[in-house]
């Protein structure tokens, strides 16, 4: 059984602009994203998980996506925040709906989805405060058109484990 999670990769200059703030953090090594299905196992073949996310997306468009402004949950993880857009929240209950049909618990129903961009994360109190401080003039606003779903998979390399997208699956 292999590790997965669903996600909307950045544009690639935002993309290095968030890279940029992260390295500054304790950010995950994964690139940026948004994550739209947590990681979950997948007891078949990455072919059939392909197939159920496009049949998940089949007929949403491409739309906007909306970054703007930090946000945080308690004091052990900071982000950009993503606007809930209707198209948004749409995808990501298709998603959820498609890998639910397969026996795939997506979420805790005591933790509602919230879209966002991880900057730093794990944070002990005193590193919370400190970086909150280092942001307090990084007023981030970006809005680009989500195109695909990046399809994750936790690979092994050497003593190491690390995400990587291994299929960006395009909407319509």
């Amino acid at each position: 059984m292999a590790e997965f999670f669903l996600a909307i990769t950045l544009p690639k200059e935002f993309e290095a602009e968030v890279e940029r703030q992260r390295r500054r953090f304790a950010a995950p090594k994964t690139a940026p994203h948004i994550t739209l299905i947590p990681p979950f196992t997948w007891p078949g073949a990455g072919l059939d998980l392909e197939q159920i996310v496009l049949a998940s997306v089949q007929g949403t468009s491409p739309f906007a996506i909306q970054a703007e402004g930090i946000g945080r949950f308690g004091r052990r993880v900071i982000y950009i925040s993503v606007e809930r857009s209707t198209e948004l929240m749409t995808l990501y209950q298709n998603l959820a709906s498609g890998l639910a049909e397969q026996g795939v618990i997506v979420r805790d129903k005591d933790r509602p989805y919230r879209p966002h961009i991880t900057l730093a994360t794990r944070l002990s109190p005193g590193e919370f405060n400190h970086y909150m401080e280092e942001l307090k003039d990084y007023a981030p606003t970006q809005e680009f058109l989500c195109r695909q779903v990046a399809l994750f998979k936790m690979t092994v390399q050497g003593r190491g484990r690390r995400w990587q997208v291994i299929k960006q699956i395009p909407l319509e």
